[in-house]
Order: structure tokens, then C-alpha cells, then sequence
């Protein structure tokens, strides 16, 4: 009996191991994820003062192409409608050595 259930557990250990492999390697991950958080971290280290100055918009606009929506700390735009989004969040923290948080989320297409 012993032996039938060590088989057992072999069998869903080699399913399991077989399975995650096929999706590790066939779906790798896609990369607008890549490209929106490099853009993000573009905007960030460009200037710490976008959100403040209002100017976000039109630079998120030239930046990201396949942006949806962008909420500006409680100010919502929306740039086209869209099925399926892709939300990012980024923090600025603050500028000119103020500390005064301001999150920035930005829907994009895949």
C-alpha cells in the first residue's frame, strides 16, 4: 500500500513539474509590462515635479502611445475607451525636497 501511494505522489509531482515547465517556458511574460514601467520610471527620473505642475498629461501622452486613462492623484483623464486594460501605479514622493505623496496610476493596451 505504502508503495501505491509513493507512485501516487510521484505521478502528480511529475504532472505538476511537467505542467508548470510547458507554462514557464511557452508564455513567457508580455512585454508592454516591460515597456509601461520603463516609461514610468522615465517620467520619474525626468522630472519629480510632473504631477505638481499639471504638465503630466501631455507627456504621458507623447511617452506611452496605448494609454487609456491616467489618474493624477484623484484627477482622472481619459484618453480613449478600451476592453482590456493594464493598470501601473507609481509614487512620487515629493519635490524640491518636499515630502507631499501623490499617487499616479496609468491604464494602458496590451
Amino acid at each position: 500500500m505504502r508503495a501505491l501511494e509513493a507512485v501516487a505522489i510521484s505521478v502528480v509531482f511529475v504532472i505538476f513539474s511537467v505542467y508548470f515547465h510547458v507554462l514557464a517556458v511557452y508564455k513567457p511574460p508580455s512585454l508592454h509590462i516591460y515597456s509601461v514601467n520603463r516609461a514610468l520610471a522615465w517620467l520619474l527620473l525626468r522630472s519629480d515635479s510632473l504631477p505638481y505642475t499639471g504638465e503630466l498629461d501631455r507627456v504621458v501622452v507623447d511617452v506611452v502611445p496605448n494609454i487609456v486613462y491616467l489618474d493624477n492623484g484623484g484627477s482622472l483623464a481619459y484618453f480613449r475607451n478600451s476592453t482590456k486594460v493594464h493598470s501601473f501605479r507609481a509614487i512620487w514622493l515629493g519635490y524640491n525636497g518636499t515630502l507631499s505623496p501623490r499617487i499616479v496610476v496609468m491604464g494602458v493596451e496590451p
